[in-house]
């Protein structure tokens, strides 16, 4: 039996290696993503963990101004590390989305090879069950034809 070759396996490839290459990219620019999640989170509780000291410091019997100051020194310290890594993140939620576009448009571009495919494959199906239909109409007519001689 023949055997279905898609003359345009190389192009399905390719485009498949050029998915893959935007999963990668979607998939370093999550990992930027978590990693200054993280580190946001870690500056959050650093806020509070100085805020607390300082509440601490603030509410004991005897309050020194200059670990006072020090210590508000550390809150602002933290604060403005938030905020930057804040703008940061903002920065790759728009990578992120844009990598996601070029990830999605790639995805097409290899699923309507899939489909061309499919479509090929259906195609070439057809035709040699068409092929094998007459193969089996002409041993059919050829058989009763012999029948018939030998009738005779």
């Amino acid at each position: 039996m023949a055997k279905f070759r898609f003359r345009l396996q190389p192009v399905l490839r390719q485009r498949e290696i050029a998915e893959r290459d935007e999963q990668l990219k979607v998939a370093q620019v999550e990992r930027q993503r978590l990693m200054l999640e993280d580190r946001l989170r870690q500056c959050q509780q650093r806020i509070m963990f100085e805020q607390h000291t300082l509440n601490t410091l603030v509410n004991g019997s005897s309050v020194k101004p200059q670990d006072a100051r020090l210590q508000s020194a550390a809150i602002l310290v933290a604060k403005s590390e938030a905020q930057r890594l804040a703008l940061e993140l903002a920065a790759v939620y728009k990578r992120i989305e844009g990598a996601r576009k070029l990830l999605t448009k790639a995805a097409m571009h290899r699923r309507s090879m899939e489909l061309l495919r499919d479509n090929h494959l259906t195609s070439w199906r057809r035709k040699i069950n068409v092929a094998e239909d007459r193969a089996m109409d002409e041993l059919a007519v050829m058989r009763a034809a012999r029948t018939k001689k030998e009738q005779l």
